[in-house]
């Protein structure tokens, strides 16, 4: 535990530690180590380690605070589901309950990024019986927002775990939109929108930022990359919802007719549905380009130097709540390329000036604006350009922790 004088004491209460992978919780962890490096303000995390691999990994931080305890992996069948929901409550309760009591003094705040796990929402619970001040934040659609959580169909919903979940929910002081889109969800929810505060994701903008040929020449040899041609990044999760599949058929289509082009995927594919991955590597071999195709299949600290290293980004999703890894992509300055969500082409980008929207789920239109855009170099350097200036304005990491900061004195 540091000691210094503080103004502002978070505790930030997270259900994935490193080296997992969640982007809400890596967004969590970045803003503890700003919050940490600062004079004014001190930070610790209680985390489950769901997993156990942040005790079996180097990565160590002297102001996390690990648990542990058993989650059976396969959902009981029937009625008895809710007795397994129940039980995982109480589990939650009783390993949160003692250290958020213990280190009660060390934080005035509690900081959920997520409130999608029962994990999190007890913790809103545990806060209000300890005087505390909570703050929880909706960092995907259709699984953490306000109408999601709060949806109970028939009279006998109200009568199992997930409405004493939603209870403990409405029990925050203030809560989190990550992007005017879902601000819209929390105007035809119940939360009153005088508790509701729209603050993005961040991005280091001097990590992010723009290279020039010699440099972005040397990162690839580093990565062990193509060292010439155009590179098209994708970096997340290997799995529908994100559309990866959309990608590689796009890439497909256009291959052949841009020799220089290639095609670099960058994220786990371990915790995804094996099938899915397998079909995307068979696609690949089959069109033989298994030479123009890079899979990573884990995750990696290193984002930068994979967006820097490349020329065009693309995140083909169906579902995002404000996805970081587009504006991080902005922020160095590529063409960055998304679906028509609303939380991207509401959200970050406006099309054909600081990045392009194609239509969710349509490869074909996806393959065709890449052929007109790989023709138009111009066209992506001015793109590209104006996003890294949009980035510098709204995502920095200085404008969104004073955002941040502006929320917890208003709470008081």
């Amino acid at each position: 535990m540091h000691n210094k004088t503080n103004n502002l004491k978070i505790c930030i209460v997270t259900a994935i530690l490193p080296p997992s992978y969640g982007g809400a919780e890596v967004a969590a962890l970045k803003y503890a180590l700003r919050l940490n490096s600062r004079k004014d303000s001190e930070v610790i995390i209680i985390g489950w380690d769901r997993s156990g691999s942040y005790l079996a990994s180097d990565q160590k931080y002297d102001f996390i605070y690990p648990l542990s305890f058993y989650e059976n992996p396969e959902d009981a069948k029937g009625l008895l589901i809710y007795f397994q929901q129940s039980y995982h409550l109480l589990k939650c309760f009783f390993a949160l309950v003692k250290p958020m009591y213990r280190l009660r003094k060390h934080y005035d705040y509690i900081h959920n990024f997520n409130s999608g796990f029962a994990f999190n929402r007890v913790s809103i619970f545990i806060g209000k019986m300890l005087g505390k001040k909570v703050i929880t934040e909706t960092s995907l659609i259709g699984d953490d927002d306000p109408l999601s959580l709060g949806r109970f169909p028939h009279w006998t919903d109200y009568f199992k775990p997930k409405h004493l979940r939603y209870k403990f929910y409405k029990m925050a002081d203030r809560y989190v939109s990550k992007s005017k889109v879902i601000t819209e969800i929390y105007e035809r929810s119940e939360i009153p929108m005088s508790k509701v505060s729209e603050i993005p994701y961040s991005v280091d903008i001097k990590k992010f930022n723009p290279t020039e040929d010699e440099e972005k020449r040397d990162l690839r040899k580093k990565l062990n990359l193509w060292e010439e041609g155009r590179i098209i990044l994708f970096v997340g999760g290997i799995n529908e919802r994100k559309g990866v599949h959309l990608l590689v058929d796009a890439f497909t289509r256009i291959a052949c007719s841009f020799p220089d082009l290639r095609l670099l995927i960058v994220g786990p594919t371990y915790k995804y549905d094996q099938n899915y991955v397998e079909g995307l590597k068979e696609k690949v071999l089959k069109e033989d380009l298994k030479d123009k195709v890079i899979f990573t299949e884990k995750s990696i600290s290193n984002v930068d130097e994979y967006m820097k290293s490349s020329d065009i980004f693309i995140l083909p999703s169906r579902q995002e709540g404000f996805p970081i890894s587009v504006i991080e992509a902005m922020s160095c300055g590529l063409t960055v390329i998304g679906s028509d969500i609303p939380e991207i082409a509401k959200a970050q980008i406006d099309d054909g000036k600081d990045g392009f929207i194609f239509p969710s789920g349509n490869s074909d239109k996806l393959s065709e604006l890449l052929e007109r855009l790989l023709v138009d170099s111009d066209e992506m350097k001015k793109c590209g350009i104006r996003a890294r200036a949009k980035a510098e304005r709204y995502w920095s990491d200085e404008v969104v922790d004073d955002k941040y900061r502006e929320l917890y004195l208003s709470i008081n």
